[in-house]
Parts: C-alpha cells; sequence; structure tokens
C-alpha cells in the first residue's frame, strides 16, 4: 500500500531537483547512479520548517535537544528542533570523526534526537549516537528527511518523510566506473572548496 506522505515528500524532492541522476561518490565513499542533495529542498524556508514539523510529529516529540551532523543535517535539525521547542546542536568532522566543538554538550540524561537530512549506510547516525551515549545522553531515535537503501536492522527507532531505494556499489565494483562515466563527488566530505 502507497503512503501518500512518503509520496508527495518524494514528488517536492524531485521537484526541487535535489535527486540527481548521474555517476556519484558518496560520503560513505560508495558509488551510486543517484544522489540526494536535500539543500536544493531546504532552500525554501517554508519546505524546510513544513520538513521539520512533521519530523518532530513522526518522531514523537519527547526529547531534551537535537544532534545532526554538520553541514547536511544542520538545517533539518534547526526546523525540527524549533517544531519541538528544544535546543539544537551540531557535531562537526575533525580528522574525520564527528566531535562536538563550539561549547557544545549534551547532559547526563538528555533524551536526544538525532536528526540527519538523507540516511544511506546510517553510519553518520552511529556516529551521533556514540557521541551521545559517551556523554551519559539517551538516543531517544533517528529522524531524517529521506532514508536511501537499506542499511541493516537500525539500532534505533528511524522516522523519515520518505523512503527511496537505490543501488550503490563499492568503488572496485562499480559498473559506472567500468563504464567510463564521470564520477562526480558533490558531497561536502570530498568537495575541495
Amino acid at each position: 500500500m502507497r503512503d501518500p506522505g512518503r509520496d508527495s515528500w518524494l514528488a517536492e524532492i524531485e521537484k526541487s531537483g535535489a535527486l540527481k541522476k548521474g555517476h556519484f561518490r558518496l560520503s560513505s565513499g560508495l558509488h551510486s547512479d543517484t544522489y540526494i542533495q536535500c539543500a536544493q529542498l531546504l532552500k525554501e524556508p517554508m519546505i524546510a520548517l513544513r520538513a521539520g514539523r512533521e519530523l518532530a510529529e513522526l518522531s514523537g516529540g519527547d526529547v531534551d535537544l537535537v544532534v545532526c551532523p554538520a553541514i547536511g543535517g544542520i538545517i533539518i535539525g534547526f526546523t525540527v528542533s524549533v517544531a519541538l521547542g528544544c535546543p539544537m546542536i551540531f557535531a562537526e568532522r575533525v580528522n574525520g570523526m564527528l566531535v562536538l566543538r563550539r561549547g557544545f554538550k549534551i547532559e547526563k540524561g538528555d533524551r536526544v534526537l538525532l536528526v540527519e537530512d538523507v540516511i544511506t549506510t546510517g553510519g553518520s547516525v552511529m556516529e551521533l549516537a556514540r557521541i551521545v551515549e559517551e556523554n551519559a545522553g539517551i538516543v531517544a531515535g533517528v529522524a531524517a528527511i529521506i532514508e536511501r537503501g537499506s542499511f541493516g536492522k537500525p539500532r534505533y527507532r528511524i522516522s523519515s518523510l520518505t523512503k527511496v531505494e537505490v543501488s550503490t556499489y563499492s568503488p572496485g565494483k562499480c559498473p559506472l566506473c567500468l563504464s567510463g562515466i564521470e564520477l562526480l563527488s558533490p558531497g561536502s566530505r570530498y568537495s575541495k572548496g
């Protein structure tokens, strides 16, 4: 059975130009014929606020803090925190690892909602969960605009606006590479400027 809410978000994502086709290196290092740049969707403030409200509703709302990864998760993390009426902080990559900086803290016992724009492998979400748990916080759930593909059995409850199933390939077994299609690296982890 199709879910009209998920279908409408997928249509909104496609309309915004956030869904790209080609040959892409994802943040995980995997290759894919599909890339989703949620910044294209979230550049419209009313859409970003609506997405945040809907994710807050889906997540259940019993949280003290929203934590998201920089840079992709900041806008949606902020709009979810506005809808929940709680603070939001973000983690940044330092030497390849997500860490809290800028004086951000998680207090012992804080119920924390992890917010991401797109979940592909779940790697960034698990890094955020590690940060929360190292600071004696409690992961209350995960919220994302898009769940992209299957990434195994999740450890936490995941709420998303829509799901997109796409193929990913290890670099050594990528049919797009074998076909000679130019590899693009649009994500912030691999950008040079």
